[in-house]
C-alpha cells in the first residue's frame, strides 16, 4: 500500500503542476472540458487517495498505536 501511496503522491503533484500551467495560461488547454478547475478536483482524489493508501499501509505494517 505505500507504493500506491507513493504513486498517487506523485500523479496527484502532477496533475496539480499541470493544472497550475493551464490556469496560468503557460501550456494551452488539452481539450475545452479540461479546465484548470479539472485539474486541481484530480488532484485533489489524488492526492487523498495517497493519503488514505500511506495511512492504511502503515497500519498493516505494524506502525499504529499500540493499546
Amino acid at each position: 500500500m505505500l507504493t500506491a501511496a507513493l504513486v498517487f503522491g506523485i500523479l496527484g503533484g502532477v496533475s496539480a503542476v499541470v493544472g497550475g500551467l493551464t490556469l496560468g495560461g503557460i501550456i494551452p488547454l488539452l481539450h475545452a472540458s479540461f479546465i484548470w478547475s479539472v485539474w486541481f478536483t484530480i488532484s485533489f482524489v489524488f492526492l487523498l487517495s495517497s493519503i488514505a493508501c500511506g495511512v492504511i499501509g502503515r497500519q498493516s505494517v505494524g506502525g499504529g498505536e499500540e493499546d
